[in-house]
């Protein structure tokens, strides 16, 4: 296995050529071998304004935020506030989709592992008040059902924004501010985003697009709608800081970082 020696002297190689090569406007990297970590970070965060990219920059994580998601849930099981194979309707009375019967049965397992059936692609902007996942969830009323629920796997983003919505009613508090209050703060996490509006206290990554003809300008919205923050709308960190969130899980649900080192977030049996 490389040294992480070896892996700095192999990025400084060849990790800015490849950058050039397929002309990202910016890239960053964090590495982790045990107790030690190797950044990296090249290129222009926006190419409207050409401020360079830091390895304290931050990036939105897309999806791997329903990882973040996940974990909230589990923090829930742990504290015994939430069983897995309940119901959503047992958490969320009025939880409706088109399916009627199907309504009824879907767990929050099966939200969890993208079985509940439902269809998941509803991007459906519904304010950027702290309403939005109760005004999304009434939305899927009229959701049609693909399969019954457990039955297969099907990616389900609305499943994830029903997933907010639950540990919203639980927590009593927006779901982004539960994850500031209950993750992102409790492992130390000090570069890190749950929307624009914080996002922009940082050196933050703007996303870009081609204009089919190889050229790349930003593009002209930064975030997705807020009511999809749970399924990965707005989530934007380091990559340093995302290695520490994984290692908390690789470390059996205890932080590996800083001022945070020791702190549990999570039990064993929850990771």
């Amino acid at each position: 296995m490389p040294q992480l020696e070896d892996v700095r002297e192999w990025i400084d190689q060849h990790v800015p050529e490849l950058v050039a090569a397929h002309g990202l406007p910016a890239l960053s990297l964090a590495i982790g071998a045990g107790e030690e970590v190797v950044t990296w970070a090249g290129g222009t965060l926006s190419l409207a304004t050409g401020v360079e990219a830091t390895p304290d920059s931050v990036f939105q994580i897309g999806s791997v935020t329903k990882v973040f998601t996940t974990t909230l849930v589990m923090q829930l099981v742990d504290e015994g506030l939430l069983d897995l194979d309940a119901t959503v309707r047992e958490v969320l009375p009025t939880f409706r989709v088109a399916d009627a019967t199907a309504s009824g049965r879907v767990t929050i397992r099966q939200l969890l592992s993208h079985t509940s059936g439902f269809e998941g692609d509803v991007f459906i902007d519904t304010g950027p008040g702290d309403d939005c996942l109760e005004r999304y969830v009434e939305i899927l009323a009229a959701t049609p059902q693909l399969f019954t629920p457990g039955e297969m796997f099907s990616y389900n983003n609305a499943g994830f924004s029903t997933l907010g919505r639950i540990i919203e009613v639980l927590r009593g508090e927006p779901y982004d501010r539960v994850l500031r209050r209950r993750l992102l703060d409790p492992l130390g996490l000090r570069h890190a985003g749950v929307n624009a509006a914080e996002s922009i206290l940082h050196r933050a990554a703007v996303g870009h697009l081609g204009d089919g003809a190889g050229a790349l300008a930003p593009t002209s919205v930064w975030a997705m709608e807020r009511s999809g923050s749970p399924a990965g709308s707005a989530l934007a960190m380091s990559a340093a800081d995302l290695l520490s969130f994984g290692r908390m899980h690789v470390y059996a649900g205890v932080a590996r970082h800083g001022a945070a080192q020791g702190r549990r977030v999570l039990s064993p049996a929850g990771i």
